[in-house]
């Protein structure tokens, strides 16, 4: 399904789904509220700079996994290594709903993704 807004992403989310992704829409919102979010590939995005190429965080929310997508494969190797019992793809990292822990290590994260991606730092 292919979304045009964030209120038509959220519209077509359980319960679960919409507490979570507007969990994390929050969060990114206190935390980079310099990052603007917004629809790409029918998911919330947030790039870093004017090129998705340039670095983004990603969300997505099935019936029984939360996502989050990260611009680098590398990266998310690197979260493999430090928590292997996660689900993994090639550029996102998913859990379960109600794993308060596991959610909050995919908030700090993203943090740490943000934080090491040179397109945040002023020139």
């Amino acid at each position: 399904m292919s979304f045009s807004s964030l209120s038509e992403y959220l519209s077509s989310l359980g319960d679960i789904e919409k507490e979570y992704t507007l969990r994390f829409i929050s969060f990114m919102e206190k935390e980079h509220p310099e990052l603007k979010v917004r629809i790409s590939f029918s998911m919330p995005m947030w790039w870093v700079k004017e090129k998705m190429k340039d670095g983004y965080v990603g969300v997505s929310a099935s019936k029984s996994r939360f996502t989050l997508h990260f611009s680098s494969e590398a990266f998310t190797r690197s979260v493999e290594k430090e928590r292997p019992d996660l689900k993994y793809g090639k550029q996102c990292v998913s859990i379960g709903y109600k794993n308060e822990e596991d959610y909050l290590f995919l908030e700090r994260k993203a943090l740490s993704f943000l934080s090491s991606n040179d397109s945040l730092k002023p020139l």
